[in-house]
């Protein structure tokens, strides 16, 4: 076996089982959606966008980024107690963090409610919204102790029985009872609450629920950069849904969620179970001298593989979004080619993140983010006030340039990759190219857009697999693939090969 490709084969395998967990995690949300279109109107959809932005703006202030440091602190010790001891500590750090922390937020509902959405009857909204906040973040901090052990079978099972919360829950609540928006809010704090209540349990039977001020301090000191710098970057990434209700109105807000939703599916289901696979990965591979090679092949591999759910996505998005909902939220389909390239760019810069953290250089972290959100609150303000909801759309992208290079430069100070651009590039150009063939086949009857899309989707992964990935890669990835669903191995490679 040539070296490195037994690490690749372990982090595919991950990856593709955290993959599978967040499609069920995100499915609540397009199960749902039928609901939500035909029971809440546009402005009510926005309505719930603003709700969203709330418990953003609140998750910033409180993460503290506890989770992500558990997932770094935890392999900074060799003793499986040691290792215990910083999960049951952040455990208890956080639930404190975030349950002190909402206390002034709920106090001021009232006036918040007035505040943001102009009717101080949403504060008990709010207050629903601030509930789930304390418990996802609590749950953040078990589920890094379940990915560091690598149980990803276990991240699966939780997030099917969330599901089965959420979905039976808001079916009954919107539909049967006209809960409406409450509705939506009271169901996903029930399904966060019985995810928490499972993984908590677990916590503390295999962890315990030892709190040592020794193993926190380090973390606080390692996360502190993420306070601010996650602060500003939520409230950089909410502000362009507070410019558009402010300089439009609810209807278009409630647009711009709808097609914001349809593209944070790469985000969803490629962008979070990579980041939870390669999270950990990047970690067990640094004392590696193959380390940077092994990131700029999986590189490759990530732009191939979001490239093509990315045209996947604007090829079939419309018929279903024509499918599902009712009429006055089909425009949201012309929004969504710009937010995907954005949402592309937010994807395969995670591993671009990976000399800052390995070398604990967090405060690169806080002044990335102070860019991204100087430039996407003016670029959102001007655009906004110019172009309307395309100009939302296209702050969004050049928000995402900005962000890849920044991340990519200072990062390389640390963990020098040699990534191979042409390549990289040559991708990126075929994704444009077979998005305008797709819009050629469309408007020919369902039957033979689907047939000629689903032809199309086939020959970009043809021509991906040749243009983008080398034949090293390509004959290594097949290998990987037998190995998979093959003989259930990975074949060895002959001496000399």
């Amino acid at each position: 076996m040539i070296a490195g490709q037994k690490d690749v084969g372990r982090f595919f395998r991950h990856s593709t089982i955290y993959a599978l967990g967040n499609a069920v995690n995100r499915l609540g949300a397009f199960v749902l959606l039928p609901v939500y279109t035909h029971y809440l109107s546009v402005a009510e959809y926005g309505q719930l966008e603003l709700f969203y932005v709330v418990a953003s703006l609140a998750q910033g202030l409180l993460s503290v980024g506890i989770a992500h440091a558990t997932l770094r602190f935890y392999f900074d010790y060799q003793e499986q107690a040691d290792r215990n001891a910083v999960v049951s500590t952040n455990l208890i750090a956080t639930l404190a963090i975030g349950g002190l922390g909402v206390l002034p937020i709920a106090i001021a509902a009232g006036p918040l409610a007035r505040w943001v959405f102009q009717d101080g009857a949403m504060a008990p909204g709010i207050l629903l919204i601030l509930a789930t906040v304390v418990l996802e973040l609590a749950t953040q901090v078990c589920l890094s102790y379940v990915r560091a052990r690598e149980r990803s079978m276990l991240y699966v099972g939780v997030a099917i029985g969330k599901l089965l919360v959420q979905v039976a829950v808001n079916v009954v609540l919107v539909t049967r009872f006209q809960a409406g928006v409450t509705g939506v809010l009271i169901g996903n704090l029930a399904a966060v609450g019985a995810g928490f209540v499972l993984l908590a349990v677990l916590v503390a039977r295999e962890c315990g629920l030892r709190f040592e001020r020794a193993k926190l301090m380090p973390v606080l000191k390692y996360s502190l950069p993420f306070l601010w710098s996650t602060i500003i970057g939520v409230v950089g990434g909410n502000v362009d849904r507070l410019l558009v209700n402010g300089l439009l109105d609810l209807e278009a807000l409630g647009l711009f969620a709808l097609a914001t939703k349809f593209a944070k599916l790469l985000s969803d289901l490629i962008g979070e179970p990579f980041g939870q696979a390669y999270g950990s990965f990047r970690y067990t591979i640094m004392e590696k001298g193959n380390a940077a090679e092994l990131q700029a092949r999986i590189m490759r591999y990530l732009m191939v593989g979001t490239c093509f759910c990315a045209l996947g996505l604007l090829y079939f998005a419309g018929p279903v979004l024509r499918l599902i909902a009712t009429p006055e939220y089909w425009e949201a389909e012309r929004l969504l080619p710009v937010l995907v390239a954005a949402a592309v760019l937010r994807v395969v810069a995670y591993p671009t993140q990976t000399g800052i953290f390995w070398s604990k250089n967090t405060h690169h972290v806080f002044h990335i983010n102070l860019l991204q959100a100087a430039v996407h609150a003016g670029g959102s303000l001007a655009l906004i006030w110019a172009f309307g909801l395309p100009g939302a759309c296209v702050a969004a992208l050049v928000t995402s340039v900005v962000s890849i290079v920044a991340y990519h430069r200072f990062s390389q100070r640390y963990f020098p990759v040699r990534y191979d651009y042409p390549q990289l590039a040559a991708i990126a150009a075929l994704t444009v190219g077979f998005h305008f063939s797709g819009l050629a086949a469309s408007g020919h009857g369902f039957v033979i857009e689907l047939a000629a899309k689903c032809v199309l989707l086939a020959g970009f992964l043809l021509f991906s697999w040749r243009v983008g990935l080398r034949a090293d890669e390509r004959n290594d990835l097949a290998a990987l693939l037998r190995g998979r669903f093959g003989a259930g191995r990975l074949p060895e490679k002959p001496p000399g090969d």
